[in-house]
């Protein structure tokens, strides 16, 4: 579900202001790669507009064209925030990009970072948290915007370290397979996690984690790196289902992303989970995919 959507459906709005440390922020940024800091700088731009223009407008104006959400279904993104009621005038929903990455080729990237809703007509304006995960795509004109954007809810503030955090990435392929068979590639090695997943969730992603990857489900504090992550994983059940839908790879073929959905077997007398997940791969020197953002968005 793109993060339009899902605001609404966790806290009843969108995007407003967001409050930046903006000089501890600059002493990250400095030393990022120039097509990072630009994909950092217009996610801050981003909550800026909304701030000023209303999310809607924002939304439209830094969603890509062929951004794909999962409002209800998975559909064109532009098309679910058009049809998403306007928020509340006074709600908040405070975010900014903390840790992400972005291909050798500048051109492919992804961000995460906290989330915090402030309603005061809800719980005496208690806050409640989450974190999104957006997928960023410079698109002809050299610009950013965002072509999958999902997130969960948390039972706490997420932390983050100050400022921005690039994501680890020692051994990072630099090989010249041609785009069709680096996609091919990377959608026979998500069908491969998403079939195993049927047998085991914690054998489908055992040797499968990227350095300090990050597994986001609903509820469920952030699990960062593959020991924490298969932890967890072991105490689920097995996917009654599930299916690739996409994939798409950077330029120099190190890093992509993958949507499809999935099931869950149905537990009691309530139907059967299912939903949309997104994950960003990146691809080391001997051509295998990793994991660095897993994220499962349940079906509204």
């Amino acid at each position: 579900m793109i993060r339009a959507a899902w605001a609404f459906a966790v806290a009843s709005a969108l995007h407003a202001a967001l409050a930046l440390d903006v000089s501890a922020s600059r002493q990250t940024t400095d030393i990022l790669p120039l097509p990072l800091t630009q994909m950092v700088e217009t996610e801050r731009a981003f909550a800026a507009r909304a701030r000023v223009a209303g999310w809607k407008q924002a939304f439209l104006e830094y969603f890509a064209d062929a951004a794909v959400g999962f409002d209800g279904d998975a559909g064109p993104a532009k098309d679910q925030i058009r049809g998403n009621p306007d928020p509340p005038r006074d709600l908040q929903l405070l975010w900014e990009p903390r840790y992400g990455d972005i291909a050798a080729s500048g051109d492919l990237g992804y961000l995460t970072g906290p989330v915090t809703t402030i309603n005061p007509a809800r719980n005496g304006g208690m806050p409640r948290y989450s974190t999104y995960a957006s997928v960023w795509k410079q698109q002809p004109d050299g610009v950013f915007r965002v072509v999958m954007d999902v997130g969960i809810t948390t039972p706490d503030a997420v932390p983050f370290a100050p400022g921005f955090t690039r994501a680890p990435f020692a051994d990072r392929y630099t090989g010249t397979d041609t785009a069709d068979a680096a996609t091919r590639s990377l959608s026979s090695a998500d069908a491969a996690l998403t079939k195993a997943a049927t047998s085991s969730q914690a054998d489908a992603y055992r040797g499968r984690i990227a350095d300090r990857g990050r597994i986001h489900r609903p509820d469920v504090m952030p699990l960062i790196g593959e020991s924490a992550g298969l932890a967890w994983l072991r105490t689920q059940p097995s996917y009654a289902s599930g299916a690739t839908r996409y994939a798409e790879v950077a330029r120099l073929r190190d890093l992509g992303y993958t949507w499809g959905s999935y099931a869950l077997p149905q537990s009691g007398a309530g139907p059967a989970a299912r939903g949309f997940y997104t994950r960003v791969w990146v691809r080391s020197r001997d051509g295998s995919w990793r994991v660095a953002l897993d994220v499962l968005q349940p079906q509204q």
